[in-house]
């Protein structure tokens, strides 16, 4: 028996597929140590050294195109399983049965009406799903990308950098952020500035990671984390309206 979500899941199929070409691309990046550390005259403070860590490559434009094409299948397969429970339940032609992403609950009664040729039921079982901002904020990001995607060159990610050590000792003045804090406009963190005759030994550990940006909810944190998390709710939720559609006859 054909099921009758193939196309939903092939979507996320393909997206599976996506996310290994994307994990490979920044396992890359980060492998290759596109940071540097380096020193300058502190640019405000006379005779004092800033240490500071740097980028010094660009992180590559298919990172962002793949993250793209991941966040596009995710949504779509949505769509696509929404728009499958609209035709079971007798919809000749259904023209309005998106998956109802709102920025709010407030906003979900609006939403809705980009689902009104879907049963009661499952407009019900959607709004369950809490697909708005202070709901699901995993599936508000997921289309918050996606629009990005839409209107922009590239998906907002960057390189972004976590502190895993530091040790600092010796004589003389030094000081240092707390907590240290990458620059997304100038791609640096500032890392200690030492006085004049200070001597000091120091060690820093920092990793390089490719983070989601301009997206509330998710800024700054692992795209492949919030990908990772983006596909397991997917998946659910498209077993959940697979169940359901059993459950109330739509499909056998």
């Amino acid at each position: 028996m054909a099921d009758p979500f193939e196309d939903s899941r092939r979507k996320l199929a393909r997206a599976d597929q996506h996310f290994a070409e994307l994990y490979e691309k920044v396992n890359e990046y980060s492998e290759a140590q596109p940071l540097e550390k380096v020193e300058v005259p502190h640019p405000t403070m006379p005779g004092h050294q800033l240490h500071k860590i740097v980028l010094r490559r660009p992180l590559p434009h298919s990172i962002a195109d793949i993250t793209g094409d991941i966040v596009s299948n995710l949504r779509s397969g949505l769509d696509i399983a929404a728009y499958t429970v609209a035709v079971a339940s007798g919809c000749q032609n259904p023209k309005n049965c998106a998956f109802p992403f709102a920025g709010s609950l407030a906003q979900m009664a609006n939403s809705l009406g980009r689902s009104k040729d879907l049963p009661p039921p499952m407009q019900s079982l959607f709004v369950g799903f809490q697909p708005y901002l202070g709901g699901d904020d995993t599936l508000w990001a997921l289309n918050e990308m996606c629009n990005t995607d839409k209107h922009k060159m590239l998906i907002p990610v960057g390189t972004a950098v976590v502190r895993l050590g530091a040790h600092v000792g010796g004589t003389g003045y030094f000081s240092m952020p707390d907590p240290h804090t990458w620059d997304r406009q100038k791609n640096e963190m500032d890392l200690i500035t030492f006085g004049p005759g200070s001597e000091y030994k120091c060690f820093f550990d920092f990793h390089a990671f490719v983070a989601v940006n301009e997206i509330r909810a998710v800024d700054g944190k692992s795209v492949i984390e919030v990908l990772h998390k983006m596909g397991n709710r997917v998946l659910d939720i498209l077993n959940v309206i697979e169940a359901e559609s059993r459950r109330l006859g739509y499909i056998s």
